[in-house]
């Protein structure tokens, strides 16, 4: 048996186990690629997302990852390996399972790798991958729709076409890594339901059913103010191409904890924290979640997509200058929700000529600059936020 070296000598110190027994296992250490290695893979995409896929059997034919504005979406390490699919194959003498990349916990599994057929392009925007196997073949397609951030999406579709296609259960399971949180928060919403940037999250493991879309968040050194978040489908949002396949269960999960189970086996712990500076599941790069999707048995065809958010307009509203400290202040405010933002710099200027930059604090205030900066605005001075991918840029004048 060929073994991943992105699984390093995890794999060899593997047991064989029963199938509905989890794996004993050291945790699976996690892909990186040089440079130029990854530069080699195949890659598509828009100006919002990008896909690379590996191409090489043997070291997970088929992963991909996704990054947006050069930031990981699916966690990357320089190439693919830590989001992969498992395919349960039911037959008359038990389940066989087929898993992408070469880390095998149960005796009844089978790498894709040794049954690795073929990468096609879909044009500029897209990646198909296909397997030969028991008499069908296996399709992946992953695609990117969409032009902005109002309505990309990356595609991810599994195809059984062939004997017995109705006798396959397919499960994903996506290493999530937003912006350069490996243990990003997790927000579940019901039809029609968007990201909310001031909403309770999930920082521990959970079992979700019945939901519209989730959106993912990083958290990581200030959790009151996002800077990125994606959205992944569950029966919705309807804007999504093509229409998402409604999961059985989409569970949040610790990744190196679930990464070695069975398809469909893994249990959620609520008491398990997987996304603060707390938590005791941790990657290289600390706390590290990931998202399994579960789909019915019986289907020949499975899809969910990633999509981006738009980001929250904003308003800053800039006090008139004064003579004492703080001389200048702000007022940022998401004005979808009529709430202040918090945590984020404002940079205050004359004329184009920074004074000074300040953080705005839990009622949306940033505040700077004494006398000097005070005379210096006192004919007017304008406020500007950047902006990032949840909250747009604006500027304010006193």
């Amino acid at each position: 048996m060929h073994r991943h070296r992105f699984w390093v000598a995890a794999a060899a110190a593997l047991a064989a186990v029963a199938v509905t027994a989890p794996a004993s296992a050291a945790t699976p250490v996690k892909p990186g690629l040089t440079a130029k290695a990854a530069a080699a893979l195949p890659t598509a995409g828009n100006g919002v997302f990008q896909i690379r896929m590996q191409n090489q059997p043997g070291l997970g034919f088929g992963t991909f990852t996704v990054t947006s504005g050069g930031r990981d979406v699916l966690y990357s390490g320089g190439g693919p390996g830590t989001s992969f699919m498992i395919l349960r194959h039911n037959t008359a003498d038990g389940p066989q399972d087929f898993v992408q990349g070469q880390y095998l916990t149960q005796p009844n599994e089978e790498s894709l790798d040794d049954l690795a057929w073929t990468i096609n392009p879909l044009g500029a925007i897209g990646l198909e991958a296909k397997w030969f196997l028991n008499g069908a073949i296996l399709t992946e397609h992953v695609e990117v729709h969409g032009s902005t951030a109002a309505d990309s999406s990356v595609e991810v579709t599994t195809t059984i076409d062939g004997t017995g296609s109705d006798q396959y259960q397919i499960q994903y399971l996506w290493d999530l890594a937003v912006g350069k949180d490996d243990g990003p928060v997790l927000q579940s919403e019901p039809a029609g339901g968007t990201f909310r940037p001031f909403a309770q999250s999930a920082t521990t493991e959970t079992t979700l059913t019945g939901f519209d879309s989730l959106f993912a968040s990083d958290n990581d050194g200030n959790p009151a103010t996002p800077t990125a978040a994606i959205g992944l489908t569950g029966s919705g949002p309807s804007r999504i191409t093509p229409p998402p396949t409604v999961p059985l269960s989409a569970k949040f999960v610790c990744w190196p904890q679930a990464v070695g189970s069975p398809i469909g086996y893994y249990q959620t712990d609520p008491s398990v924290d997987i996304s603060t500076s707390a938590s005791t599941c941790t990657g290289p790069s600390g706390n590290d979640s990931a998202v399994a999707y579960l789909f019915a048995p019986g289907q020949s065809r499975v899809s969910a997509s990633l999509f981006s958010i738009a980001p929250d307009a904003t308003s800053l509203k800039v006090a008139p200058a004064r003579l004492v400290s703080p001389a200048l202040s702000a007022t940022l405010t998401d004005t979808v929700y009529n709430h202040p933002v918090p945590g984020r710099t404002v940079s205050f200027s004359v004329n184009g000529n920074t004074l000074c930059t300040a953080t705005t604090d839990a009622n949306g205030v940033a505040a700077c600059g004494g006398t000097t900066e005070g005379l210096a605005a006192a004919l007017g001075y304008s406020g500007s936020y950047g902006g990032n991918a949840v909250w747009a840029a604006t500027t304010g004048h006193s």
